[in-house]
């Protein structure tokens, strides 16, 4: 009876990889746990058929890359229930909030031990973040951030950018939307990213998503 309950409470998940030795590393570690059900593993472009048609928990990806919100935008799209980690980041707050600006829902360190990522899958399941202390403190002072003296930084057409950067748009889009050439929305996106003291896109996404938030339950 023990035995059956086990198996009706395993998490599913499926290992997203380009590099074979890696997924296969995975699969071999994570057969081990109980708790955990490996449904299969699979390069980027092979992922998406096969999860077409197979129900899964978690979708475990590599660490993220420029390119990697289209790709969880996919599997979103296949299964929006699909809770997506990434595998093998930096633990730091930037990592951390380029993971949340591409939509992934939890990480597992570079340094991380198995249980740890067991701990990963399970809790991510949940709705729950685990990081370190560290990585916390600065995520809060991250979103401590100040709404008014952000927004204020900005000019009137910079602000017009950031609504758009905040709901996703691509360079182009936001050129497009807004009339003007894509190196000047380029331009205007520098220079947000120098206002708001971050150093990607996905940091400032991150942010202007938190502050065009606040803004709207204010306004």
């Amino acid at each position: 009876m023990d035995t059956s309950h086990e198996a009706a409470v395993q998490i599913s998940v499926f290992i997203v990889s380009n590099v074979r030795l890696h997924r296969d590393g995975l699969v071999a570690l994570l057969r081990g746990c109980p708790s955990i059900k490996v449904l299969g593993a699979d390069s980027l472009q092979e992922t998406q058929n096969v999860l077409r048609t197979t129900a899964t928990d978690v979708a475990l990806i590599d660490a993220p890359s420029p390119g990697d919100s289209e790709l969880v935008r996919a599997l979103r799209q296949i299964c929006a229930r699909i809770r997506i980690l990434a595998v093998g980041i930096r633990e730091t707050a930037s990592e951390v909030l380029a993971c949340a600006a591409a939509g992934i829902d939890g990480y597992v360190p570079m340094d991380a031990t198995l249980g740890d990522m067991v701990t990963a899958i399970e809790n991510v399941v949940r709705g729950e973040l685990t990081c370190s202390p560290k990585v916390a403190n600065s995520l809060y002072q991250f979103i401590g951030f100040s709404r008014a003296a952000a927004l204020s930084l900005l000019t009137t057409r910079e602000r017009q950018v950031a609504e758009l950067l905040s709901l996703g748009c691509p360079t182009k889009e936001v050129a497009w939307r807004l009339g003007v050439r894509p190196s000047t929305a380029k331009n205007h996106i520098r220079n947000i990213l120098h206002k708001l003291d971050v150093h990607r896109r996905g940091q400032a996404v991150a942010k202007l998503r938190t502050l065009m938030g606040e803004r709207s339950s204010v306004g």
